[in-house]
């Protein structure tokens, strides 16, 4: 029987992608039989004692008051998740002992560090779910160059890191290849991200109101990109290929946050044909409203994000019944289940031009219409309770 702590910073499915994905593996752990105490650390939220309502079983919260910070400013997500990490150092170093089993996420950063410090003086057994991986990611972030010595210096510390942890659960196969060269690490396990599709309502276009607001007609193509707008979503190579595209029937709909919704905003204040749009960030109870609001799910990666992240935001995609069109490199997870899958298509990252073509291409020959359904593909390759129970058995072995 194990003692086992989850550490996450977001725990709530109302928050965002992450807390929705930690609920689910706080949700199948506390199911467990094998399991004699489950615990969670975490920031306190306003739905903190909604989420413990949800389990179906009694579990260990305990909270500690949410850091606030603003995620689009460097400096001020930086010392958010130093005082973010230290709520959660409060807390640690009085739950754990050398029997316990610590079940974390890569985020906030400093998290990890912190863990890694307190494996010094207290052996637990630690097994680390990889969303992100760091210092890789600040390179095309724009952050950092990949040789510089501050890159090195970085990258030497977090392999050690790492390296350090007894069993790496990672998202993607690109990731895996990525975290084998750089640890040689002999326990890493993929397992992809995941949705419970019943909680994601299949909507024609034609129902949306969103659309309906904007005023854009029912033979309009709609390519939409949803969730974070941020540095590493390649979002300059895409507003590009949008000045490219000639077919009048596109449209292109932003909804979400982040640090590059600015130069979103800037090219709707520059479109004369009102052909895009953004509508700001959407509450969960709006989800399966703003997946439907389009024909095509647009997913992008800025150019070398190979195995560096996945977008959970295929899968919510795919839940609603729409086709991808990926923009990454074609070794990247999302574009390798687009292709096996053959549910929307591909195009290389920071190629603008080849973009607005294919774009093109997808509106004139109604291609969008021709995919095989992307809902029934993630029932059958990515449910949910195949792969939460993956996690479990490999949290539980």
């Amino acid at each position: 029987m194990k003692k086992v702590l989850v550490v996450s910073e977001f725990i709530d499915p109302e928050q965002n992608s992450t807390g929705y994905f930690w609920f689910k593996v706080i949700q199948k752990l506390s199911r467990s039989t094998t399991i004699d105490k489950l615990s969670v650390i975490a920031p306190y939220s306003s739905n903190s004692i909604q989420v413990q309502q949800k389990l179906d079983n009694p579990v260990e919260f305990l909270l500690f008051t949410h850091a606030s910070y603003n995620k689009n400013n460097l400096l001020a997500r930086f010392l958010g998740q130093f005082r973010q990490t230290y709520g959660f150092f409060k807390i640690l170093r009085k739950n754990l002992s050398k029997e316990t089993v610590v079940v974390s996420g890569t985020n906030p950063l400093f998290l990890v560090v912190l863990l890694s410090i307190l494996r010094f003086f207290i052996p637990f057994k630690w097994y680390l779910l990889v969303h992100d991986v760091f210092p890789e990611n600040l390179v095309p972030a724009g952050l950092v160059k990949r040789d510089s010595i501050v890159f090195k210096l970085i990258s030497f510390v977090f392999n050690r890191i790492y390296s350090s942890v007894d069993h790496l659960i990672v998202i993607g196969r690109d990731m895996k290849n990525l975290l084998t060269i750089k640890t040689q690490h002999p326990n890493i396990t993929v397992i992809p991200n995941w949705v419970d599709f019943n909680e994601i309502e299949i909507r024609s276009k034609q129902q949306s109101s969103i659309l309906e607001r904007l005023s854009w007609s029912n033979n309009s193509v709609v390519f939409q990109f949803f969730g974070n707008i941020g540095r590493v979503q390649g979002i300059a190579n895409l507003l590009a290929a949008i000045c490219c595209v000639q077919h009048p029937a596109a449209k292109f709909l932003f909804i979400g946050g982040g640090s590059e919704v600015e130069s979103v905003q800037n090219l709707v204040k520059e479109q004369t044909n009102n052909n895009v749009a953004y509508v700001g960030e959407l509450s969960a109870q709006e989800r399966s409203l703003g997946l439907s609001s389009c024909d095509v799910a647009v997913v992008t990666l800025a150019e070398g994000m190979l195995g560096l992240g996945v977008p959970s935001k295929a899968y919510f995609s795919m839940a609603a019944d729409r086709p991808i069109l990926a923009i990454m490199e074609e070794q990247a997870e999302v574009a390798g289940m687009v292709k096996e899958h053959r549910i929307g298509w591909v195009c290389q990252a920071n190629d603008p031009i080849a973009l607005a073509a294919l774009i093109d291409q997808i509106c004139q020959d109604k291609l969008y219409e021709l995919v095989q359904s992307p809902r029934q593909v993630l029932q059958d390759h990515y449910h949910q309770d195949k792969l939460l129970q993956d996690f479990a058995e490999v949290v539980e072995s």
